[in-house]
């Protein structure tokens, strides 16, 4: 199975993972303006909560992902998805938009140059706009499913926010997210060593954790997660 197909793959068994993606969206929707320019949409799942802003422009660096995203939403946003490399395409043609919020869940992983992306997202903000990045976190989880996705690394405070600083964000808040999901992933990357999320496994996770742990997070906020949100204002 070649890159795409994986990437698209798992993003499909993601789909199904709506409590979580609800989960996601209220942690981030504080966060998020009017104009948003989503970096890395994929197939749109989280897209699919922003459908009621004033503008949003879905990008992704995959021709097979632009596609899925254009039959998926058709005339339901305000413009085409685009491709969009973040990695090396400055973005020019979008700064007159005036975004005030870049999203950018699950992508900057996938970049070498992580510094070199964030400056190019800090530079396609409009003044005082936000980026909403989460990143998976703890390298001691890196493992088979990482690599099958093409990460180059996972996250914590320490070495994410200093690159956003460089990048000349200003760090509004940063928090993980999903400590539970943190014994499943070990286990499937680490001890049984999958290639590939388990359908199965998501769904059950959907159905009966993600609610439960959405409501202890909120008690007892975590140290550690499965991911790493982190929010950057532009000067």
């Amino acid at each position: 199975m070649g890159y795409d197909q994986i990437l698209i793959s798992d993003l499909e068994i993601m789909a199904g993972a709506k409590n979580y993606r609800r989960w996601m969206y209220r942690r981030l929707a504080p966060y998020i303006g009017r104009r948003i320019l989503e970096i890395g949409a994929g197939i749109g799942n989280f897209t699919d909560l922003l459908l009621d802003r004033e503008f949003v422009q879905a990008t992704d660096n995959y021709q097979p992902c632009v596609e899925y995203l254009n039959a998926r939403f058709g005339g339901r946003l305000p413009r085409p998805a685009l491709m969009l490399d973040i990695s090396a395409d400055n973005g020019a043609e979008l700064r007159a938009r005036s975004f005030d919020t870049i999203i950018c869940l699950n992508v900057l992983e996938h970049i070498e140059n992580d510094l070199g992306a964030l400056r190019r997202m800090h530079g396609l903000l409009a003044p005082a706009g936000r980026l909403v990045l989460l990143v998976p976190a703890f390298q001691f989880l890196y493992g088979t499913v990482d690599r099958a996705l093409g990460h180059y690394r996972r996250y914590t405070q320490k070495n994410l926010l200093p690159r956003m600083r460089q990048a000349d964000f200003v760090i509004e808040r940063s928090f993980y997210m999903n400590a539970i999901g943190m014994a499943g992933w070990f286990w499937n990357n680490r001890i049984t060593r999958r290639t590939a999320e388990s359908k199965k496994q998501i769904g059950f996770f959907d159905r009966r954790v993600a609610p439960v742990a959405e409501v202890l997070e909120k008690v007892l906020p975590p140290p550690a997660g499965l991911s790493l949100i982190a929010i950057g204002r532009k000067k």
